[in-house]
């Protein structure tokens, strides 16, 4: 199974939702019917409609069929990332509306904070991500840092507000990301944070910090965003592993 191409899968059944094509109380194409419209196997046609079951959207029967039950998340934006081309695709979906630049010297408790060098030159990059498809307060604020070599991409992300900062990184200088290490914690947004996010002062909040790294673990860039807790889920997938033999 291609996680890009079930992702691409459920993309457009999620645009068929919300333009009204497969509308509210009607039924998806059957399994095989969606296996020929895309030319994908049952099992990414399978993990494509349970993205958007994780997303609340539709609901599945046995002898039914898939129906859809709403147009838009109930309770924000929903989204299983299991490689760096889904997360690339995450940022397609959503709108980068670029705040503010910082130059700075990392310091001591910024490079335990964010896994930075103490005393290099680095920018930050801080924009709030806005859903393309619906007028809507923002899904959360990120904060971007990346050496000051790698200056050239601020004027990229304001010309290119759909793309990753870090893909941005690789196109214009030639890397490329390997891995990314993400993790997630729980948080009270601040006072400042709510204002920004048109959200309650003290509201839970998530967190989420992702270094993105390349093939010898250099550090390319590092991402800081925070969601309202009711803006943003993020599912992740474990599979049990078999046993050889």
């Amino acid at each position: 199974m291609n996680p890009t191409r079930y992702a691409t899968v459920a993309k457009d059944l999620l645009e068929g939702i919300t333009s009204g094509r497969y509308p509210v109380g009607s039924l998806l194409p059957t399994e095989f019917e969606l296996c020929e419209l895309y030319g994908v196997s049952r099992h990414t046609v399978r993990a494509a409609i349970d993205q958007l079951l994780a997303q609340g959207l539709v609901s599945r029967r046995k002898r039914i069929g898939t129906r859809v039950e709403a147009n838009s998340p109930p309770s924000g934006y929903s989204q299983s990332l299991a490689s760096v081309a889904e997360l690339a695709h995450l940022a397609d979906t959503q709108q980068r509306q670029l705040q503010g630049v910082r130059h700075f010297v990392a310091d001591l408790s910024e490079a335990a904070r964010l896994g930075l060098v103490p005393g290099e030159h680095y920018f930050c990059l801080s924009s709030t991500r806005v859903d393309r498809l619906h007028n809507a307060p923002p899904l959360g604020w990120t904060d971007v840092y990346a050496q000051q070599d790698y200056a050239a991409v601020i004027d990229l992300a304001r010309e290119h507000p759909g793309q990753l900062i870090a893909g941005l990184i690789e196109q214009h200088y030639g890397r490329a990301i390997a891995v990314v290490d993400q993790q997630v914690r729980a948080v009270l947004l601040s006072a400042e944070m709510a204002q920004r996010l048109k959200a309650e002062a003290g509201a839970p909040g998530l967190k989420i910090i992702r270094h993105y790294r390349e093939e010898n673990g250099d550090l390319m860039a590092v991402s800081e965003t925070v969601h309202p807790d009711d803006r943003f889920t993020l599912v992740t997938q474990m599979r049990r592993d078999r046993s050889p033999g």
